[in-house]
């Protein structure tokens, strides 16, 4: 099937791109990436009479990090970009964790960090470990600029906080603490470009053997990526023994709302939920005892 028409910009900066998308604001779509995007239109699951694409302003593509503020992923920093990254390496295993497990090789060179964030899908990699690391996107529109914890951004299935006419132009995450581990899993193998049956991420801060912060969050268990209500809060206070990590994990499946599909049974995801986050926690808190 080929693609349907459209109009096509290439904005110079992101107040152009801006306008360019309040203009026809129900009509237009940002083309980063493109791999969601393109596939969606080619399959006529999605129709836009524009695309602005965000592929010549500077800037987008940076990948920053300083152990001050922490890092900045550009929305045009591509998913393999980030998890070669060193700074991401050495700092943040968790992401890199989550970023090769997105897809093929050929898709990780095109698709955007920021791209699957905004794709929105219950399913997206990246959102279970940039949720756990209490990450947050930066917004842009003629009006100014606005941060939203990601914890706030997904509204539903494929929604989102964006207003018409803005763009989203960064995620930031905040610097890790001393002592601080985090790790990303899932299930549901990637030899067919499989989308995960289940996913977790957690980041983990120790004191001796003492866990004192917790998060944990869940992928492709409810309609949108969420935290796992309160499971980071149970943790807090105790050494991750094997009996700790069985409730927490029970806590955790409690929290998520599986469906019935073609992919997989509720009870089969909600038993995904519980060995994932067991495994995600745990391997948090190796790292950061390694440091």
């Amino acid at each position: 099937m080929n693609l349907p028409e459209f109009e096509y910009f290439e904005p110079r900066d992101v107040n152009e791109a801006c306008a360019l998308l309040a203009e026809d604001p129900d009509g237009s779509a940002v083309l980063a990436g493109g791999t969601d995007v393109l596939v969606n239109l080619k399959g006529g699951l999605i129709s836009y009479r524009r695309l602005v694409s965000l592929r010549r302003i500077a800037g987008l593509a940076r990948i920053d990090f300083s152990r001050e503020q922490g890092l900045v992923i550009g929305a045009m920093a591509t998913v393999n970009e980030v998890a070669r990254h060193a700074d991401v390496a050495r700092e943040f295993p968790g992401i890199v964790d989550a970023a090769i497990s997105l897809a093929a090789e050929q898709v990780r060179n095109l698709a955007t960090v920021a791209g699957n964030i905004c794709s929105a899908v219950p399913s997206a990699d990246m959102a279970p470990i940039l949720l756990a690391l209490g990450a947050r996107v930066r917004l842009c529109s003629r009006d100014g600029e606005r941060v939203v914890p990601l914890a706030e951004f997904f509204t539903g299935p494929r929604t989102t906080v964006i207003a018409p006419g803005e763009v989203l132009v960064a995620i930031e995450v905040p610097a890790k603490g001393a002592g601080t581990g985090d790790a990303s899993v899932r299930q549901g193998g990637r030899e067919a470009l499989s989308l995960p049956l289940a996913g977790a991420a957690a980041a983990v801060t120790l004191d001796g053997d003492i866990s004192v912060r917790a998060a944990v969050a869940l992928g492709a268990v409810a309609p949108t990526p969420i935290m796992g209500a309160g499971v980071g809060e149970f943790l807090a206070g105790k050494r991750l023994t094997p009996e700790v990590l069985r409730e927490a994990a029970e806590l955790a499946s409690a929290a998520a709302r599986p469906i019935d599909d073609l992919r997989a049974s509720k009870a089969y995801r909600l038993e995904l939920v519980a060995v994932l986050t067991a495994r995600a926690v745990a391997r948090a808190a190796e790292r950061a005892t390694r440091g």
